[in-house]
């Protein structure tokens, strides 16, 4: 894995925090749209913040959401398990990459 420039730390200012989210959580909606194209895959996010209300779910489509998340509950719990990506997972998975 290439080394990467991304300071991994909790930014301590609430405000550079929250600008920082909403930077990145447009950055994801670009990325997936982008795998789904260049993969011809369907995809989707369901996304919580402590900055907005509600939840927010891409593709903003719904019936394509609803395509996407019923062939999703349709798999087994094993054949599931392998599309999720948990944060906290990934992020100790891709610290063991970079050691």
């Amino acid at each position: 894995m290439p080394k990467s420039n991304v300071k991994l730390a909790f930014i301590n200012d609430n405000k550079a925090r929250k600008n920082s989210f909403m930077k990145r959580k447009e950055c994801l909606k670009n990325k997936l749209k982008e795998v789904s194209i260049l993969c011809s895959i369907e995809a989707c996010v369901i996304k919580y913040s402590s900055y907005e209300p509600q939840l927010e779910m891409w593709p903003e489509d719904n019936t394509a959401f609803q395509n996407v998340l019923n062939a999703f509950l349709t798999k087994s719990p094993m054949e599931r398990s392998k599309f999720l990506l948990k944060q906290d997972s990934y992020i100790s998975e891709w610290i063991s990459k970079i050691k």
